[in-house]
This record gives structure tokens, C-alpha cells and sequence, in this order.
């Protein structure tokens, strides 16, 4: 009888350091195939901001490439043709007109290569370039405001600061084409925690769901996110409760 209890305590004990061990065993693969999911994220993670980086480089350089072009080759051939126009006679027919041609021309020119390579923005910082970007839309029948406070933001890096130009220029693209806007404010503020950009328009207040990004027309909202995601920042759109909706950026700076 003391064998049999025996023998029944000897393989009560080892099912259950049997079962003991499965547990450890389930407890350790788990731990093992988490850490492997986290590892596989983080490379995911690490290669989708790598894909973000090289994308935004790209059109960097191309924007940069036909900037210069504009300015060396066309801006050379409408110099040398204001020089030209300089040396007719003003009484000649057709004179006047052709230098008023030539000088919008000009000015053409200089705004989208400053669109495409913000000069003051490599010289300054963002705080100078939000407001020469406003200056330059002087001639849109919209009437733009930009405030900003007291705070130097040359600190920043200048791939930061661009992606954030190109944002604010993005979003005011799309308020010029879409939003049917007559008043436009931009605002610029930072903490020691954030740095903030607020624009707010009067506009029809439609607001892009998630599910219409894949039309054409919204190829500038994904170039938004891209950059939104490659600064670690967030944006917020919500409807103003009048008209026209109220767009805030967020970068954190710690």
C-alpha cells in the first residue's frame, strides 16, 4: 500500500514538474517570439522612415535642380532680354507693353524658384521664410496674416525647418485651390517643449477623410503626412465652428 502511494506521489510530482516546465517553456518561446516581433517593427519602422527620408530627399534635390535652372537659364535669358528692351525707343508701338511682359515674367520666375528652393530659409530660419512666403501672395485675392513670437528657431535643423516650410506651403496650396477662402491666418509659437504652427482659414471647411487619399487631387496631403511623420510631428484639422476650418502643427522639441 505505501508503494502504491508512493508511486502515485512520484508521478503526481512529475506531471506537475512536467507541467511546470511547459509552462516555463510557453512562458519563455512567448517572451522570445515578442521580442522577435519588436525586432521585426523596429526594422519596419526604421526602414519606413528610411523610404520617408529618401523620398522627401529626392524631391528635395529635384526642386533644388530646377531652381537653379530657373534662376541660371531663364533668369539669365530674361535679363538679358529686360537689357534689350531697356535699349528701344519707349515711343516705339509695342514697347511698353513688351517690358511690363517681361518684368511679371521676372517676377514669375523668382517667386516658384523661391517656392522650390526658399532662399531665406538656408540664410534665416522658418520664422523669416513663413513670412516671405506670406509677402509673396500679395498678389492672391485672399488676404493673409502671418504672426509669430519672439522666439529664434535657427536652433532648429534646417532638413526640420523645411520639411515644416513645405507643410505650411502645402496646406496653403490646397486652401488656394480648394477651400474657397477670403481670409487666411498664419501663426507661428514655440515652447521648450513644442514648436507650433496654427492656420486658419474661412473657407467651406471641407475636411479630407482618410479614405479619399488615394484620389489625385490629394497627392499634397500625402506629401503633408510624409513630412508630418519624418519630423516625429502630428497635425490636427478640425472645422471652425463659423466657417472654415483651423489646421494646427505640432513638432515636439524634446
Amino acid at each position: 500500500m505505501k508503494s502504491v502511494d508512493y508511486i502515485i506521489v512520484l508521478g503526481t510530482g512529475a506531471m506537475l514538474l512536467l507541467a511546470l516546465g511547459l509552462i516555463v517553456f510557453v512562458i519563455f518561446y512567448q517572451r522570445k517570439m515578442f521580442a522577435k516581433q519588436n525586432l521585426i517593427n523596429e526594422i519596419r519602422l526604421e526602414n519606413q522612415e528610411k523610404l520617408i527620408k529618401a523620398e522627401i530627399d529626392t524631391k528635395e534635390r529635384e526642386q533644388k535642380r530646377i531652381a537653379q535652372e530657373l534662376h541660371d537659364d531663364i533668369g539669365a535669358s530674361l535679363s538679358s532680354m529686360r537689357f534689350i528692351v531697356g535699349k528701344m525707343d519707349p515711343k516705339m508701338e509695342g514697347v511698353k507693353e513688351l517690358s511690363a511682359t517681361v518684368s511679371r515674367t521676372t517676377q514669375s520666375v523668382r517667386r516658384i524658384s523661391n517656392d522650390l528652393l526658399p532662399h531665406v530659409l538656408e540664410e534665416l530660419s522658418i520664422k523669416e521664410a513663413l513670412g516671405n512666403l506670406v509677402n509673396n501672395l500679395e498678389c492672391i485675392p485672399i488676404d493673409f496674416t502671418y504672426t509669430s513670437d519672439s522666439n529664434n528657431y535657427s536652433f532648429l535643423r534646417k532638413d526640420v525647418q523645411l520639411a515644416m516650410f513645405r507643410i505650411v506651403q502645402e496646406l496653403i496650396n490646397n486652401i488656394m485651390k480648394y477651400a474657397e477662402a477670403k481670409n487666411v491666418s498664419l501663426n507661428l509659437s514655440r515652447s521648450n517643449e513644442e514648436m507650433m504652427i496654427v492656420v486658419i482659414d474661412d473657407g467651406n471647411g471641407k475636411i479630407p477623410e482618410q479614405d479619399t487619399l488615394k484620389h489625385p487631387r490629394t497627392l499634397g496631403l500625402k506629401n503633408i503626412q510624409s513630412r508630418i511623420q519624418y519630423v516625429g510631428g502630428s497635425i490636427k484639422r478640425e472645422k471652425n465652428p463659423q466657417r472654415g476650418t483651423k489646421v494646427t502643427i505640432i513638432k515636439p522639441l524634446v
